[in-house]
């Protein structure tokens, strides 16, 4: 009798399993089946009113032109100059864990969406995308950025004991960042797939070719790698949230070029749980919100990037829960605080090094916050909200129900920055303007 229980008790259970994870293939399978591939990437028709100009000459690095037309040779050459560059060997010369130089690749990128976005309000694409085209087949026989540092060399550096961490894991703001090389690869992989979707139907069979097998060898090598080791991937990273929504962006262009439903689905799935994992009571955002120095400002890039998946969620046609705007909400809120004050309270927090892996770490409601990449001197403080957002304001106030006080003096700052680098142009954390997405 009891064994006959047992059986009967255990099979009991086993249907409920089974019938739970039916229901879950099933919803998965609806979700997968209403995702819509949005015409431009990230909209399925542009605001017309989001129309990009340049207010000043100081915002794209070694250029002093005005306007958005690849027509004009210096506005194409300072483009096609790309190819030459040697992002590995700059990257090594000049940047830090704290400082970084990628201008040369982002403000490229993002002259190029800007003007091809414009051009497909104005109607003149057709003209745009030929130059552009140009370009990107230019970039991808020259094998642009691919000597770049990969995470699979970056394990094998760990193996032989000569990688350097950025911060070396314990706020050390000059040393070398190995990660960052990698990092700033997988970025432009993503930018260049935003701008190759939108001009893709202007392709004939021998571009279209080169630049998707130049494509695909990004994914592989430099945008899969760091999405899936730095945490949107996986379940248990709690190392903060940054740029292209911590790689899903870059992910998603991937996933619009090959009309990929399925990793569109698993890439908000996974990214999504990451940002619900990331965003803890009161607004704090886990790693970047207690970063010392840069707390703040370093709260805004998640914000920035968790706004712009949402935003994204949107126009694929993607559930978000309640949980998450929320969530979202009160992080929003958070940017009410004094930065200076806030700094202060950040300072009186317990800090400790971890006998397991020598890494920083600080305690918050009984929770140990990694803090080994962040910066304690005041000399290096940013006590206001992060100018590279540029439209921080808009998708807070936009897709959630938080306010941001345009009062406050961390605001007034974060306002008068952005005018004076570029007002009007795409986000170079997102790789678009989110303003373009029509409503």
């Amino acid at each position: 009798m009891y064994l006959f229980r047992k059986y009967f008790v255990n099979s009991f259970i086993a249907c409920f399993i089974l019938g739970d994870l039916a229901l879950a293939n099933s919803n998965e399978k609806r979700i997968i089946s209403d995702i819509a591939m949005p015409k431009y990437f990230f909209a399925d028709q542009i605001n017309k009113t989001c129309k990009m100009k340049k207010d000043t000459n100081e915002f794209y690095s070694n250029s002093l032109f005005s306007d958005f037309d690849l027509k004009k040779n210096n506005n194409y050459q300072w483009l096609a100059k790309l190819k030459d560059y040697n992002w590995v060997e700059d990257h090594a010369k000049r940047s830090d864990s704290l400082d970084v130089f990628f201008h040369k690749l982002t403000d490229r990128m993002e002259y190029l969406h800007a003007t091809l976005v414009n051009s497909l309000i104005d109607g003149t694409i057709e003209v745009q995308a030929d130059k552009a085209i140009d370009l990107m087949v230019s970039w991808a026989k020259a094998d642009f950025i691919m000597q770049t540092t990969t995470i699979s060399q970056i394990k094998e550096m760990i193996k032989a004991g000569t990688f350097s961490s950025c911060y070396q894991g314990k706020g050390d703001e000059r040393a070398k960042c190995h990660w960052h090389a990698a990092q700033e690869a997988a970025r432009y992989a993503g930018q260049f797939g935003i701008n190759a979707n939108l001009v893709k139907p202007y392709m004939n069979k021998n571009e279209l070719a080169i630049i998707e097998k130049y494509f695909v060898s990004l994914y592989k090598k430099y945008i899969h790698p760091w999405y899936f080791l730095t945490g949107a991937g996986l379940k248990n990273i709690n190392y903060g949230f940054y740029q292209m929504g911590h790689g899903a962006i870059s992910v998603l262009a991937f996933a619009h070029w090959n009309n990929d439903k399925k990793l569109v689905s698993n890439t908000f799935k996974s990214t999504l749980r990451h940002i619900n994992t990331l965003v803890l009571k009161d607004g704090f955002i886990n790693n970047n919100s207690f970063r010392g120095v840069r707390g703040y400002w370093y709260h805004g890039t998640a914000l920035n990037n968790m706004l712009g998946i949402v935003a994204l969620a949107e126009e694929y046609n993607y559930p978000v829960s309640d949980n998450i705007f929320n969530k979202l909400t009160d992080a929003v809120n958070f940017m009410d605080k004094d930065a200076i004050k806030y700094l202060s309270w950040l300072e009186k927090l317990p800090r400790k090094k971890s006998f397991s892996d020598g890494k920083a770490y600080l305690k918050h409601n009984g929770k140990n916050i990694y803090v080994g990449n962040a910066s304690w001197k005041h000399k290096n403080s940013r006590n206001h909200m992060k100018s590279s957002a540029l439209f921080l304001d808009y998708l807070s106030e936009t897709y959630t129900k938080g306010k941001i006080n345009r009062d406050r003096k961390e605001y007034k700052i974060y306002n008068y920055k952005r005018k004076k680098t570029g007002l009007g142009l795409s986000d170079q954390e997102l790789g678009f303007n989110p303003k373009c997405i029509y409503r």
